[in-house]
């Protein structure tokens, strides 16, 4: 199988590199993209890299537009070159219009993950649906919400990444301001200030930020309740609790059992527009939002390392999140069935 396929920011990343790896089980599977560090662990071949466009944020996406528009244009050129299929994972503002392009050109188009409809602009699921020949969607009530279209539930991989609960360390710490570039300039400080806040009042505690390992030599000298690791969730197992900014990590702190508070801040600009167009919309953390109430604590562009520092002290041991949407163990397999099934 010639495949396409593209992922602009981390989480997508992974997801797509779970999925190479899925379909390989299977089939021979050339792979070219737009594609991060773990895809190209996989074995994917970049036109273009993840790193150079995971951006969030309307005036954070107009400083990046250069690095965009050159990765669409690559990734334009591939489909003008052939391809047996190509697969979009979420970023439908990116993927989308690569989408329509392939299936002009006679390309089945897959997506995989269901853009948040649900929470917002519910009349994208025409247009998605118009533009695809496969959606493969992460909880189980999002393929009602298409029903023009062969959208699948396949399950989130979250459930295959990471270790069960265990019994926690009463004085540890996770740290998680993300891992692009603008979240950890808007992130780090607050959440370093916030550990040496705790750190005052416990003298015990100790502290695991979890950064990739590239920009390790450039931070800031550290103190030593506070090791730098990296390894996604995973490396906070064991943790009592965790202060982490929005996205998937939320789900996988849920799936660990380690009881979180979510903190998250964009630029100005970007978060008064976000009010404008973003209507109904009461929660950011994806166990708030597949509740319908707050479960997990938010703290959004207004807050202080006191705030932060308070809040994670008074987290409760358990915090129960209830995550039946994201389904059994085997979501990268069924993916790649879903798709075979179709083009094998």
């Amino acid at each position: 199988m010639r495949l396409l396929i593209s992922a602009a920011e981390p989480s997508g990343d992974r997801l797509a590199a779970e999925l190479i790896t899925a379909l390989r089980a299977h089939t021979t599977v050339e792979a070219r993209g737009v594609a991060g560090p773990l895809m190209r662990a996989a074995g994917v071949e970049p036109v273009a890299r993840m790193e150079d466009i995971a951006v969030m944020g309307l005036v954070e996406v107009l400083r990046n537009l250069g690095p965009i528009r050159a990765a669409s244009a690559a990734m334009s050129a591939e489909i003008e070159a052939g391809a047996d299929l190509i697969v979009g994972v979420d970023a439908p503002d990116f993927n989308l219009p690569l989408a329509r392009l392939a299936r002009a050109k006679g390309i089945p188009a897959v997506g995989y993950v269901s853009p948040q409809i649900w929470v917002w602009r519910k009349g994208r699921a025409k247009k998605i649906s118009a533009g695809l020949d496969q959606l493969l969607c992460l909880f189980a009530f999002e393929p009602a919400l298409y029903p023009d279209l062969d959208a699948r539930w396949v399950g989130h991989p979250v459930i295959d990444r990471l270790p069960r609960p265990r019994q926690a360390e009463p004085h540890l710490y996770g740290l998680l301001p993300g891992s692009r570039r603008q979240e950890r300039s808007r992130m780090l400080p607050p959440f370093l200030a916030a550990a040496r806040l705790i750190h005052a009042r416990e003298p015990r505690s100790r502290f695991r930020l979890v950064l990739p390992s590239a920009i390790h030599d450039g931070l800031p000298a550290l103190p030593d309740f506070i090791e730098v690791t990296d390894g996604g969730a995973a490396a906070l197992t064991g943790c009592r609790a965790a202060l982490t900014k929005s996205g998937t990590i939320t789900l996988e702190l849920a799936v660990m059992g380690i009881p979180q508070i979510v903190a998250h801040r964009v630029h100005p600009l970007t978060y008064w527009v976000g009010r404008m167009v973003v209507t109904g919309v009461q929660h950011i953390a994806l166990p708030n939002i597949l509740a319908g109430q707050e479960v997990v604590p938010e703290y959004v562009q207004r807050f202080t390392p006191t705030i932060l520092a308070d809040a994670l002290l008074a987290l409760p041991a358990h915090q129960p999140v209830d995550l039946s949407a994201l389904g059994g163990a085997g979501a990268s397999q069924r993916a790649a069935e879903a798709i075979l099934s179709r083009w094998p």
